[in-house]
């Protein structure tokens, strides 16, 4: 298996850049894995509906994606997760993923 196989076309390292965006590629993993969305992420979605815009709505996505990470992990035998995902990175991102949320839970999107 090529290298370039196993990544996402988000973070796999191509000819320009050797380094391979880990957190990038782990969004694009859950992104399209049905499962990780419906296992993980749509309890702590529903969750953060019902505190919209909320400073810390953030949080309800940590644990998620620590879940999350452990999977894509396993799945592509990662090396070292703790050096590719520390905390403060995970953190950064279950901001931006709240942040994606609140702008999904303004449109109605998951209005019942």
């Amino acid at each position: 298996m090529l290298l370039r196989e196993m990544f996402s076309p988000i973070g796999a390292p191509n000819s320009e850049q050797d380094e391979i965006d880990w957190l990038d590629d782990l969004k694009f993993f859950i992104d399209n894995d049905t499962n990780v969305l419906s296992h993980h992420f749509f309890p702590a979605i529903k969750k953060h509906h019902d505190y919209h815009n909320h400073a810390d709505a953030y949080k309800f996505y940590i644990r998620p994606l620590e879940r999350c990470k452990d999977i894509y992990c396993n799945q592509f035998k990662v090396d070292k997760p703790e050096e590719k995902f520390p905390k403060e990175q995970l953190i950064v991102l279950a901001k931006r993923i709240a942040d994606e949320q609140n702008k999904f839970i303004e449109k109605g999107d998951y209005n019942k």
